[in-house]
């Protein structure tokens, strides 16, 4: 039991890894994985290896082609579309179940970070946009008990960003600040309809947001 505890633990470290080498752009979409390399350089089996890449497939981050080798899969603008429009569905849905768990400390906690988001746009600073911005819409996710919802979702906002950006649009930072702006003030006026729309047809929009989309990532 304690070798098989040790293996889960080495594929989710091996799985940390991989994610972390595309968020940096030494694994780039497109590119091919070569396991034998990998795993000499982890000083691995491949074991651990194949069983975290299994996990980055059903994420949609790469595909395992057999005989040939894993390819990290190339972002197309119809992907973007698609995970735009399951998360606003997603996220809108736990607004209205949830609405009467949300109370005024969830409320000051979603002000706090979205004024956090504003301050780190201001001073251009955009390394922990993203991870501020996920604690954001994680104060409301979290209320619900939902967990199979909670891990269908998190990987397709991964799957949207984890790949490095040089190309922060603070025009678009900002207005998806005034989005959650929106979105905390009908939580205040007790409107879960209205702030539920504000996720599914403003702010996870990709109609909405297309051309900031398309700029995001050079499309």
């Amino acid at each position: 039991m304690e070798a098989q505890l040790n293996l889960l633990s080495l594929r989710e470290q091996v799985y940390t890894y991989l994610r972390k080498q595309m968020n940096l752009g030494v694994l780039l979409p497109g590119s091919t994985i070569n396991i034998g390399k990998i795993a000499k350089q982890l000083g691995i089996s491949k074991t651990p290896l194949r069983d975290a890449l299994i996990h980055l497939e059903i994420e949609g981050f790469v595909t395992i082609l057999p005989r040939r080798g894993v390819r990290v899969n190339i972002f197309e603008l119809q992907n973007v579309k698609h995970a735009y429009n399951a998360i606003g569905m997603v996220e809108a849905s736990v607004v209205m179940d949830c609405f009467d768990k949300i109370e005024s400390s969830h409320i000051l906690k979603l002000e706090e970070l979205n004024e956090r988001m504003i301050s780190a746009i201001e001073k251009n600073i955009f390394e922990r946009l993203f991870t501020t911005n996920l604690q954001f819409h994680d104060v409301y996710l979290d209320i619900s008990d939902n967990e199979l919802l909670k891990k269908f979702i998190l990987p397709i906002k991964y799957r949207l960003y984890d790949f490095p950006r040089q190309n922060y649009i603070s025009e678009w930072e900002k207005r998806n600040c005034k989005e959650h702006e929106r979105f905390i003030n009908f939580l205040k006026q007790g409107n879960p309809k209205k702030a539920a729309t504000v996720l599914k047809d403003t702010h996870w929009s990709f109609e909405y947001q297309e051309n900031f989309i398309k700029k995001f990532y050079n499309m």
